[in-house]
């Protein structure tokens, strides 16, 4: 991907809306921006009211006197088409618009996101003025990219009202072609709940108890692709003015609801909206796993950060601001993983309304807020940084992450239950990050050639397909690490019957004979204090053990290799549960969801099993079976921190990772982009580097061998 920007520069501004403010404010706002290096802004996001006060009258004149005086100062523009909020005439006209919840209730106006995906006025409406827009300010010297509504889906998840209902028919009968597929894919046998006609069906609405998982999972695929649908009919209608002017719209990370693999097929730039929580240590983290995320969508290719805070934001229940230096290192943190930009929502703080309160480039209190000077600062680091612009990241390891598997272990009715997110992928992605070892997160469908590690977690569905392609990747050397819950169910929902892992057990050499879940928070609902024992007179139930509810499990390693990673980490030695069993241990999480009892055949190496003071004692927890160059391993539960580091570091000397990284302070954080290696220091403290040369691109000096980093702050270094 080439620069946003004709200056070949890194993106700089945030989401600016002039239309709050008076014309005086505007002029002082094109001066700070001047002042505080912005080169890009976006505007319109939430403009459709003052853009079409009435039905098909535009007033686009205050938004080119607006992007006029962009252009004169430098600053380019970010176009969006305004249709994320629609105006009161909308609903007002229109009340069928708004959209219906699960429970039958229609929505309101007075807030953002109101509206059915299924209306036709509002598809009329938005696609209208998406091409309005095109027509006027296509060829407006200011602008440089097109953004397409906003958030889709953060607050209207899918629409319950009778039009959308039609709609999911008819996206069913496409799918199924015949009432008997879909019966069968859905097993509507149980229940009574089989099917004469598409007409038949209803949308998994508010109902008296669980839903048919399938009918869930295929809901999920239907209203992602009503939101995409929307996308994709603005995206055709700018594009038909000018294709040249590269489209984007700006996706949250892991998002469940919208499959960002399959949007940004249709952008030309990816883009993030990002707001990890100050108040936990984690949050560094979370910069890196988004921006892996948002930079495997698109096979490497750099994205834009299309949003973030300079400090608090006003939505969760407690909202810390970020600590001094954390804004530019955390911005760093984003060029380092891909970013070829850092934008904020937004330029300056609303004077009222949902968001006052979100802080932004521009305080309230203006040039006197704390903050400013690290706005400015900011400006500075990443004008220097342009040697980054359209370079990617290097990685050897990957995480594969699933929506489609995401989706389809949170619409399963058990055996736990948990909201829908990438778990297993952020575990393992963090524990390599914690190693500094830099990961992509992919889909099943990318290409795996360049990858010598390639992780595997909560595959929630089986695909052929993929397991052929892991297969090979394991023949010319990689290591192929395959974590429970894998395997459990086929592309509809439906169970893999004869043992999970379905298409993966040749692979893995491992089939999967049931689920055993702890549960440590189990209580019987309608008799309260139910767990508590009196020793004294329970002479029955004193006497009964509950391994479930301990909520983990102790392995015992059998592996050397494994041994010798534990030692090197120092765990406690012997088993810290007690007894002589085992030498050395390692455990499961203690937020532990599945554990996979298993049988496996004659080629496969018991790398550490089950302790035997739980019900699994003995059976294989992580197995490795050879094949041809590489390797392929199965983890039959969810490791804790310690045992994912311990195995990961076998992992990486038998894919010989470089893993130099774990070397380097606490703290320390190294990723290389191209001719630039970041140096970013998370902790508290100074520390100190050794072996580092070149030019620092951020504070503008040599580095000759020695380097001091203070505490929040980050180098980087271009090689020479």
């Amino acid at each position: 991907m080439n620069s946003i920007l004709p200056t070949n520069e890194l993106c700089y501004g945030g989401d600016w809306n002039p239309e709050q403010w008076p014309a005086e404010t505007v002029r002082e706002d094109i001066e700070l921006m001047r002042e505080a290096g912005v080169n890009l802004v976006t505007l319109g996001v939430f403009s459709w009211a003052k853009l079409e006060p009435r039905p098909g009258h535009y007033n686009f004149a205050w938004l080119r006197e607006i992007m006029d005086q962009c252009a004169a100062a430098g600053i380019y523009v970010d176009l969006a088409t305004g249709t994320a909020s629609p105006p009161v005439w909308m609903a007002r006209q229109y009340p069928e618009s708004l959209p219906v919840d699960e429970a039958g209730v229609r929505l309101s106006f007075g807030s953002r996101q109101q509206y059915c995906p299924s209306n036709p006025a509002y598809k009329e409406r938005s696609v209208a003025l998406a091409g309005a827009l095109a027509r006027e300010f296509a060829d407006h010297p200011a602008l440089v990219m097109w953004h397409i509504n906003n958030e889709y889906g953060c607050h209207v998840h899918g629409c319950y009202c009778t039009a959308c209902e039609g709609e999911f028919q008819a996206w069913l009968r496409e799918k199924y072609g015949s009432i008997e597929a879909l019966n069968h894919a859905w097993n509507t046998s149980f229940w009574s709940q089989t099917y004469n006609d598409f007409t038949d069906v209803y949308l998994p609405r508010k109902m008296p108890a669980q839903h048919n998982s399938s009918q869930v999972l295929d809901h999920a695929r239907f209203a992602d692709s009503q939101l995409r649908g929307l996308c994709i009919a603005e995206v055709q209608k700018v594009r038909e003015v000018d294709p040249s002017i590269p489209v984007t719209t700006n996706f949250m990370g892991e998002f469940p609801f919208t499959n960002g693999r399959e949007w940004a097929k249709h952008l030309d730039v990816v883009a993030d909206d990002s707001y990890p929580d100050p108040a936990l240590a984690g949050s560094a983290h979370e910069v890196a796993f988004t921006s892996a995320l948002m930079r495997g969508y698109r096979g490497g290719q750099p994205f834009l950060l299309m949003e973030q805070t300079p400090g608090a934001v006003q939505w969760r229940p407690e909202n810390s601001p970020k600590r001094p230096g954390q804004l530019a290192l955390w911005s760093l943190s984003r060029v380092a993983h891909g970013a070829d930009g850092v934008l904020h929502f937004q330029w300056r703080q609303s004077p009222g309304g949902a968001e006052m309160m979100h802080s932004a480039m521009v305080a309230h209190a203006g040039k006197n807020a704390q903050t400013w000077a690290e706005v400015v600062q900011l400006g500075q680091y990443l004008h220097r940084l342009t040697p980054v612009v359209g370079q990617r990241v290097q990685a050897r390891a990957c995480i594969v992450a699933d929506w489609e598997s995401m989706r389809a272990r949170a619409a399963v009715v058990g055996p736990d239950s948990l909201p829908p997110a990438m778990h297993g992928a952020r575990a393992w992605h963090r524990t390599l990050w914690e190693m500094n070892i830099v990961a992509d997160v992919v889909g099943i469908d990318d290409d795996l050639a360049g990858y010598d590690l390639v992780i595997v977690p909560e595959l929630f569905i089986d695909y052929p397909h993929f397991s052929a392609r892991l297969q090979a990747e394991a023949e010319r050397g990689a290591q192929v690490l395959v974590a429970a819950p894998t395997g459990v169910v086929d592309e509809f929902g439906r169970a893999i019957l004869g043992g999970y892992l379905g298409s993966l057990s040749n692979l893995l050499g491992v089939r999967v004979t049931q689920h055993a879940v702890a549960s440590p928070n189990a209580q019987r609902w309608n008799i309260p204090n139910l767990d508590e024992v009196d020793p004294r007179v329970d002479r029955i139930t004193r006497a009964v053990q509950v391994p479930a509810k301990q909520g983990f499990h102790n392995l015992e390693v059998r592996s050397e290799e494994l041994k010798r990673a534990l030692d090197q980490i120092g765990t406690p030695r012997p088993n810290p549960r007690g007894g002589e069993r085992a030498e050395y241990v390692m455990a499961t999480s203690e937020a532990s969801d599945f554990t996979d009892p298993m049988w496996l055949n004659d080629e496969v190496e018991v790398m550490a099993q089950f302790g035997y003071e739980s019900d699994l004692g003995g059976w294989p927890a992580i197995t490795r079976r050879r094949i041809a160059k590489g390797s392929a391993w199965y983890v039959a539960t969810d490791l804790d921190a310690t045992g994912r580091a311990a195995l990961a570091r076998v992992l990486g000397a038998f894919a010989r990772l470089d893993m130099s990284g774990m070397t380097l302070p606490d703290g320390v954080e190294r990723v290389t982009r191209g001719p630039v290696t970041f140096y970013m220091n998370h902790s508290d403290k100074a520390v100190q580097l050794s072996g580092v040369t070149g030019f620092d691109l951020i504070s503008q000096a040599d580095a000759t061998g020695h380097a001091v980093l203070a505490p929040r702050s980050a180098m980087a270094i271009l090689s020479r």
